[in-house]
């Protein structure tokens, strides 16, 4: 008798464990499912950074290397890389996914850090995002101004970039909004498994992730998470205004990429919008494969513009402006939308812009704060980079600038 119920105990347990091997973990939004350590910058990689790699990423600029150098702090701590992989979704087609990005902290700057969310730029490159740091410049001069001088920095990667499946998100609203939100969730769950707070939490981005700053600012207030201050640079707040100006209204000193932008734009919003043959309906067929290419990575932005041409309006069929214009065409409801700054934001905020930035007109890169003292936002206000103050020259003084200005809230 007792051989018999060994046996069946015996048959019992095996079942069991076959099951619970088989059962894959359910995670839900904002969940860490894993973390690594993928690098450390040491105080002489972080002055590398903000001198010989600053001079390089100003080249050609009208405001050059010489107008910031030796501004940028002097690196306190070395600061250790990890890359999150998170859970988050896609509300546009009501599914869940996966994302990825980075934590950097501070070696031995005590146990209770302000921390800011980093909000990324356009990106041309799968990897060129925050979790994989030495790839994205604009990524390693937050960590260098920010993560040496003490305070965590954290980026999302965004969905379809980093170690993301999906296509890329370009400039996709609420996938953006919960890939940001999931990011920081994720973020805080693993510095309390690594024994370290939060005091302060501050929000930046540059470009098409000022854009994103904006819009994950709203979605922190609506859901009750403290935010100090806020800044973004070079801000396309109004994304039809952006959008159709660019096509509409070129200007001399327009970016060679806005053409690659707007391509990329076209295909993500087909995907993730569910918008069938958008991008073949509107990109010319000699450039459509090379588009396509390029958006999935296939082709580098060298390749895609010898291949194609830096003037957006030349890629696309010449009946879409003035249905844009008039706002009938889908894709302007779409685009309209999807603005970023029509509500009264109860957070500190500071947006730069440059008086000869190649991407953002003066009166889009102000927009956001203007719209809002209308409302009767009291601390909200705009600053210029400066009269020679291009799009790389934006983002690089907005970093020093509103270095002090959060550092002014940890008094």
């Amino acid at each position: 008798m007792r051989k018999h119920l060994n046996f069946f105990a015996a048959i019992l347990l095996f079942v069991v464990v076959q099951s619970a091997v088989g059962q894959k973990k359910t995670y839900q939004h904002g969940d860490l499912i894993k973390s690594e350590l993928v690098g450390t910058f040491d105080k002489a990689k972080l002055a590398q950074i903000t001198d010989s790699e600053l001079s390089h990423f100003l080249g050609g600029s009208p405001m050059p290397f010489s107008a910031f150098k030796g501004q940028f702090s002097v690196p306190q701590h070395e600061v250790k890389l990890y890359r999150l992989t998170y859970q988050t979704s896609i509300p546009e087609k009501n599914k869940s996914v996966s994302a990825t990005g980075l934590v950097a902290i501070p070696v031995g700057a005590g146990s209770t850090l302000p921390m800011i969310s980093y909000q990324h730029g356009t990106v041309f490159g799968k990897q060129v995002v925050p979790s994989y740091t030495d790839n994205s410049m604009e990524t390693k001069l937050v960590v260098s101004q920010y993560g040496s001088q003490g305070y965590i920095v954290i980026g999302a990667d965004y969905i379809g970039l980093g170690d993301s499946d999906e296509p890329n998100s370009y400039i996709v609203q609420k996938s953006t909004e919960e890939a940001c939100l999931d990011m920081y969730k994720a973020a805080v769950a693993f510095l309390k498994d690594q024994k370290i707070s939060v005091s302060k939490f501050f929000t930046i981005g540059w470009s098409q992730g000022a854009y994103n700053n904006l819009t994950f600012l709203r979605r922190l207030e609506n859901e009750g998470i403290s935010v100090a201050a806020s800044m973004s640079a070079s801000t396309p707040a109004d994304l039809y205004a952006f959008v159709t100006g660019t096509l509409s209204n070129r200007r001399p000193i327009d970016a060679a990429y806005a053409g690659g932008c707007f391509t990329n734009l076209l295909f993500a919003y087909e995907h993730y919008y569910g918008m069938k043959d958008l991008a073949k309906s509107i990109i010319k067929p000699q450039y459509y494969a090379d588009a396509k290419a390029f958006f999935e990575f296939r082709m580098s932005y060298e390749e895609f513009l010898k291949k194609t041409t830096p003037v957006a309006t030349e890629m696309i069929q010449p009946e879409l402006v003035p249905a844009l214009q008039n706002g009938m065409h889908p894709l302007a409801k779409i685009l309209q939308n999807a603005e970023a700054y029509r509500w009264k934001s109860i957070t500190p905020l500071r947006l730069y812009y440059g008086k000869v930035d190649e991407v953002i007109p003066v009166y889009l890169g102000t927009l956001a704060v203007n719209y809002q003292e209308n409302l009767g936002k009291l601390n909200g206000s705009v600053h210029s980079a400066g009269e020679l103050a291009d799009h790389r020259a934006t983002y690089v003084y907005g970093l020093l600038d509103s270095k002090k200005w959060f550092d002014s809230f940890l008094k």
